[in-house]
């Protein structure tokens, strides 16, 4: 057993979440805890083998990763999104660049399928946020399958102003500008099946993508740039894929 608590969020994920867990609890280095955080789901989540924590209305991913953060006891926190399948030696590959206690954040290459990747980690390197197919690109670490150093993290994980989408960049800046590293592995050790809850959100996710992306670089000078942000918007609006009232709210928000 180690000292590795896993959050699972999940709502209405169903068999989907099922597949998630059996898979955790395969991995060759035993678990310490798996939380899982039910985040408002009309069927409430039932398993002999996680413990439930639920909230009747949905938090946010933020929100509800926050919520289960306070329940976590080990000194590491993976974060595994419920459509996420992990491969057996998943966590033992991430544990291992942890050995460096300047490193507060790890994750692993994953893959969409067999014959395609789905992210290496966060590339701002043209003044937007995307996910890079490439380690060495890697700036931050997703969400998606991480591992984070609970000492890095402070009494909470995400900004639950963000609500849901890009969250993780955020906080891949805090801990940059608090002098913690973030790390990629260039191993592919886990299938993503890809926002498979993000219909659940509606029409409410483009605005939040669109709006979130500019409050992180509002917040913090160097990772993204608002110039480059607008014209990759601008382009994307065209096509339906981003969202004018996102823009004006993520430029004109009051942001303490």
């Amino acid at each position: 057993m180690t000292d590795v608590d896993f959050i699972v969020l999940d709502v209405d994920g169903g068999a989907m979440l099922r597949t998630c867990i059996d898979s955790i609890k395969r991995q060759t280095v035993t678990p310490h805890r798996i939380i899982v955080f039910d985040n408002g789901s009309r069927t409430p989540v039932e398993l002999r083998d996680a413990e439930v924590l639920r909230s009747e209305e949905n938090l946010g991913f933020a929100g509800g990763v926050n919520a289960a953060f306070k329940y976590v006891t080990a000194p590491f926190v993976a974060l595994i999104n419920n459509d996420v399948v992990l491969d057996e030696d998943w966590l033992a590959t991430v544990l291992d660049p942890m050995q460096d206690k300047g490193v507060a954040a790890v994750q692993t290459i994953l893959r969409r399928n067999a014959k395609k990747l789905d992210g290496a980690g966060i590339d701002i390197s043209d003044g937007t946020y995307r996910q890079t197919l490439h380690v060495e690109n890697a700036w931050g670490v997703s969400a998606t399958a991480a591992l984070y150093r609970v000492a890095a993290l402070g009494d909470h994980v995400f900004d639950e102003r963000f609500f849901a989408y890009y969250e993780d960049v955020e906080l891949c800046a805090r801990l940059h500008e608090a002098g913690w590293r973030t790390h990629a592995v260039p191993l592919v050790k886990a299938t993503h099946r890809g926002s498979q809850t993000a219909p659940l959100l509606g029409r409410d996710a483009v605005r939040l993508r669109t709006r979130n992306r500019y409050w992180v670089a509002r917040m913090h000078r160097g990772v993204g740039s608002i110039s480059s942000l607008l014209w990759e918007d601008m382009k994307l609006l065209v096509r339906g894929r981003s969202s004018l009232r996102g823009i004006i709210e993520g430029l004109c928000s009051t942001l303490s």
